[in-house]
């Protein structure tokens, strides 16, 4: 009766070698089960050697039949190839982006994460179906670049998925010039030209002195360098107010030459 001692490897996934080493297997072609799955193996007295068959995740048994008998059970762990199937945040800036959280599966075992070909870092593990891990910078120079985000464990890597598994970096974005650069509280039309103004998600009137924000609820992007605002009516009179621009790539430094006084 075949007896199993010991396997080369106690995880896997499907494809991997597998030496089982015990006694009885006899020589030639025998039989090898790795939970409900069953390939062949080449039986060399005390060895056999075979490929681990693609299965479902998680602990099975392996087993030997040789001359009509199987054998004693070992545990196997299969290790399935992650998927990612989003990101908590999709966006980020080219440098010093914030944590982001991966969903998806087969990911307790994660060992790296990879943004297009730079390597991130795995923060933390939150089971089987989350990954918390921390962009690498990639430099942008002007449009967005979006990346696919790939999971590598020792169940393998996962393949690109779409837009659920990508993520856009964006250049930091600038201001250089408000038009008309004088007006009223609730002033239409006024102008703000810059560099790298894609998606722009918020525009503020700063009071420098008060440091009190006024954040427009009117804009519009016209183009990368240009976005069209309604200057808050809550503005204060007799005040010059610093103007900035936020997007996914951050929000743009205080230029003196980027205000407006009502």
């Amino acid at each position: 009766m075949p007896t199993i001692t010991s396997l080369s490897t106690t995880r896997g996934k499907g494809g991997d070698p597998l030496t089982i080493t015990g006694t009885g297997f006899g020589t030639g072609t025998v039989n090898v089960a790795v939970g409900n799955k069953t390939v062949t193996g080449t039986a060399a007295g005390t060895t056999i050697t075979t490929a681990i068959p693609s299965a479902c995740p998680g602990q099975v048994n392996v087993t030997v039949t040789a001359a009509g008998s199987t054998s004693n059970g070992k545990a196997f762990f299969y290790v399935a190839v992650p998927e990612c199937t989003g990101l908590s945040s999709t966006t980020g800036p080219e440098a010093d982006a914030p944590n982001t959280t991966i969903t998806g599966s087969g990911l307790a075992a994660a060992t790296a994460v990879a943004f297009g070909g730079n390597a991130g870092t795995v923060v933390s593990h939150n089971g089987d179906s989350g990954l918390t891990v921390t962009p690498p910078d990639n430099p942008v120079t002007g449009a967005p670049v979006t990346v696919d985000v790939t999971i590598t464990s020792p169940g393998g890597t996962s393949a690109p998925n779409g837009a659920a598994s990508q993520y856009t970096y964006y250049d930091t974005p600038t201001v250089s010039d408000v038009s008309p650069a004088t007006g009223t509280a609730g002033e239409e039309g006024v102008l703000v030209t810059g560099t790298n103004l894609y998606d722009v998600t918020g525009v503020t009137f700063t009071d420098p002195t008060t440091t009190t924000d006024y954040p427009v609820t009117d804009f519009a992007g016209l183009s990368d360098t240009e976005v069209l605002v309604t200057a808050p009516a809550t503005l204060p009179a007799a005040t010059t107010f610093d103007v900035t621009v936020t997007n996914p790539g951050g929000t743009t430094a205080v230029n003196p030459a980027a205000t407006f006084a009502t």
